[in-house]
Formats: C-alpha cells, structure tokens, sequence
C-alpha cells in the first residue's frame, strides 16, 4: 500500500494518504483519484501515473475517478 505525500490545492496543508492500483481505473492514466483533505475537508481531484505517483491536480471533482480517499 503505497503511501503518498502532497500539498491540499485548497488550503496548502501537507496530506498523506494509501492508495492502491484498486482504487483507480488502470486503463487511463493518468488516472482521477478524489482525496478529501483532513484539514479544510474539500475534495479535490488528483491525477496518477501507473506508478501511483501524483502528477497533477483540480480544486474540483474532474469525472472518471473510482473511488474517495480521506487524507491521515
């Protein structure tokens, strides 16, 4: 279970989440996730590559992600 590390593009707060090849559609990369930060609770819409490693993302919710990951 991969653990990753980034920045809320709300609030700028750093969030850590687990994320798992499950939790996003593999054959589109790169692939939405939704995250929901611990901090300011907004979701936002972060992208991964096949590596499971961010490579962008949106304040708001993009389509085509599978599943919500909360922020530790």
């Amino acid at each position: 279970m991969p653990l990753r590390f980034n920045f809320c593009p709300h609030c700028n707060e750093k969030i850590i989440f687990k994320i798992e090849m499950e939790d996003i559609d593999s054959k589109l990369y790169p692939a939405p996730v939704y995250i929901i930060c611990k901090s300011c609770k907004k979701l936002s819409t972060f992208y991964v590559d096949s590596l499971l490693r961010v490579s962008y993302k949106e304040l708001v919710k993009k389509p085509g992600g599978i599943k919500t990951i909360e922020t530790q």
